[in-house]
């Protein structure tokens, strides 16, 4: 259940299909009073500066600055904001510098509404949401093993693919040809032993941070 009634959010991200998504699945819930959308750092200080969202939600990569940077500026102009990374850097120790920063979450793009849902509401309740405090060590370890010896580029892919992205979207989203999406989207299939792009999603969906 939630604790809160409702809260304003910020969300910085520069990619749009993305951005929309977030909104679809909680843009329109009872508790979100306002949910603002910021496509860079600067854009997304002087939206938090004027609007001092209770938490904001925030992608590592962005066209003027990186996770560790944008925490900095972002607490220097609402001090009182929870920040939550929503990010494809899986990386664990960026991840700890994010939080050692002050971050009060790390999610992954892949994370469900019901996932995102209760990571805001930890964050109004000061409570931390990291992937090694909701369990994430019960993944599959064979599964965990094969996920290693994906690329970055592969992994994104592979996330947005499960996400429902098509190849199209992906491209935009990666500035990337459709036709090198579609290689990608091949040799993933390929790498990890599978036989389609429904066994793609499959497996990824047992890969993401959080349950449904």
């Amino acid at each position: 259940m939630l604790n809160f009634s409702e809260i304003k959010l910020v969300h910085i991200d520069d990619h749009l299909l993305f951005a929309q998504g977030v909104y679809s699945l909680v843009g329109n819930e009872s508790f979100i009073l306002d949910l603002v959308h910021a496509q860079t750092l600067q854009e997304g200080l002087k939206v938090a500066g004027k609007m001092q969202p209770d938490v904001i939600l925030l992608d590592y990569f962005l066209p003027d600055s990186t996770g560790i940077k944008s925490i900095r500026e972002l607490k220097k102009v609402c001090p009182n904001t929870k920040i939550i990374l929503l990010t494809m850097e899986n990386n664990p120790e960026v991840m700890e510098k994010c939080r050692t920063e002050g971050a009060i979450g790390y999610l992954p793009k892949s994370i469900s509404k019901k996932a995102l849902i209760e990571a805001l509401n930890n964050a109004i309740e000061n409570i931390p949401t990291f992937p090694e405090l909701i369990g994430h060590s019960n993944q599959p370890s064979g599964k965990n093993s094969q996920i290693k010896i994906l690329s970055k580029r592969e992994k994104q892919i592979a996330f947005l693919i499960a996400e429902g992205f098509t190849s199209a979207e992906i491209a935009n989203q990666l500035f990337l040809s459709e036709l090198t999406v579609n290689t990608h989207r091949r040799n993933l299939i390929n790498k990890l032993g599978l036989k389609n792009s429904a066994q793609l999603v499959a497996f990824i969906e047992n890969l993401k941070f959080m349950g449904s």
